[in-house]
This record gives C-alpha cells, sequence and structure tokens, in this order.
C-alpha cells in the first residue's frame, strides 16, 4: 500500500477485555472468531481497509481505514460481529480510533506502522478508563469544537453495546452493513428467522439510537478531515 503524504487516515487499536480470564477452550474459541470477524471485515470492508486486520498477541487487533469518517462504522462492526460469534461466553473488545498522518508501515505490516494515527490510536487504548471501552484521538493539528462531542458519541454507543446478546450483536452487525431487516433476516443468522426476530434484537440493541449516533460522527469527522486534506 502506497502511503499518501499528507492525508489523514485512521488506525484502529483494540484488545480484549479480560481475555487472561478465559479457558483454554474458550481462547481457541476466540482465536476462530477473530479470525472469522477479520476475513468477514475485509471481505465487506475491501475498499476502506486495505490491510488484512492484523492480530496479534492472542487478544489484540489493528486495522487501517482509508476514510476516517467510516471508522466508527468499521470498528463497531469489528465488535458487534466478535460479539456475535462468541458462543461459551461474552467476549467483549475496547477500540481505540486514532485520526491523523500515516509515515510509512513496512512491508503492509499494520503493527509496524508510524506516524500521528498510529500514535494516536495506540496512545489512547492505553489511557482508556475502565469505565469505558471506546474512544477517538485527534493530534493538536486536528482538533475542532466537535472532536469532543465524538468522544462523547463513542461512549453513549458504548453504554448500549455493552449490553448486546450474541443475538443482538449479530444484528446489529448486519445493520451496519446497510442491510434491510429482510436481508439480515434470510442471510445473515446462520440459520433463517424472522424479519419480526431481528426488528426485535435491533430494538433492545438500541439501534435507532446507534444509527444516529453513527451518522453525526461521519458527518462531523468528514467535515473536520476533509478541511485537513
Amino acid at each position: 500500500m502506497k502511503v499518501e503524504s499528507g492525508k489523514i487516515y485512521a488506525v484502529i487499536t483494540g484488545d480484549i477485555v479480560g481475555s487472561s480470564k478465559l479457558k483454554p477452550a474458550e481462547r481457541k474459541e476466540l482465536h476462530a472468531a477473530l479470525k472469522d470477524t477479520s476475513d468477514k471485515l475485509t471481505e465487506h470492508f475491501k475498499q476502506l481497509v486495505p490491510l488484512r486486520v492484523e492480530i496479534f498477541r492472542g487478544d489484540s487487533w489493528q486495522l487501517l481505514v482509508i476514510d476516517p469518517a467510516q471508522s466508527l462504522r468499521i470498528g463497531l462492526f469489528f465488535r458487534a460481529f466478535l460479539r456475535g460469534k462468541m458462543k461459551s461466553t461474552r467476549v467483549d473488545t475496547r477500540i481505540s480510533i486514532g485520526v491523523g498522518s500515516i509515515d510509512l508501515i513496512p512491508e503492509g505490516s499494520i503493527s509496524s506502522g508510524d506516524g500521528q494515527a498510529f500514535r494516536s490510536s495506540g496512545d489512547a487504548l492505553e489511557s482508556l478508563s475502565r469505565t469505558h471501552r471506546m474512544t477517538i484521538s485527534f493530534p493538536q493539528s486536528l482538533i475542532s469544537n466537535n472532536h469532543r462531542a465524538l468522544d462523547v458519541i463513542l461512549k453513549l454507543i458504548d453504554a448500549l453495546a455493552r449490553d448486546w446478546t450474541e443475538k443482538q450483536a449479530h444484528a446489529v452487525s448486519g445493520a451496519l452493513l446497510e442491510y434491510t431487516q429482510e436481508k439480515i433476516a434470510r442471510t445473515w443468522f446462520e440459520r433463517e428467522i424472522s424479519q419480526q426476530a431481528v426488528a426485535q434484537h435491533l430494538d433492545r440493541a438500541g439501534w435507532n439510537a446507534v444509527e444516529i449516533g453513527l451518522n453525526y460522527f461521519t458527518n462531523s469527522l468528514s467535515g473536520i478531515t476533509n478541511k485537513s486534506n
């Protein structure tokens, strides 16, 4: 991948909450779920995520997003799909979105990359409090009146996401692909379910509120980054 000088990217870094407490069988399930989630994200967002999601240390992951405005949709998809894949335990992941320029990505290795976006993402994840699981960070040059509002949006969506059941999370991951409820019901679950069941899962997951917050985030961050590119 060719890094464009001066272009604003997003780097998302995440790690699994409480992974050290998982039993061997659960860790095996987690490893398979992370791979499946990475494959699915690459399949559906290949225009926005040019390099494969990198999983390292067994419970951490990182990816690059070409358009920062889509970073929340992509990060939330990773979180929701992973939650929907896990069967034996309520596994969740923290998410840190770093926005900024990129200096280099050696041989396409995401975890070896450097630049504003990488540093912002990593530093914000390390400083993320135990009460929150999603955050966003900007370099000083991109700070605007909206940047604080975007972090609040993430934290409000996080509060809803923490309570998602396996089926609710999976329904949300389909909605994040902008699938209709009928398509989610017909094709997204391992076994076809009714449209009414999908509607119920999304309603209980707070999808309407999540979608409003997601649209605000997308439009606001697009305005911030377009001024800089």
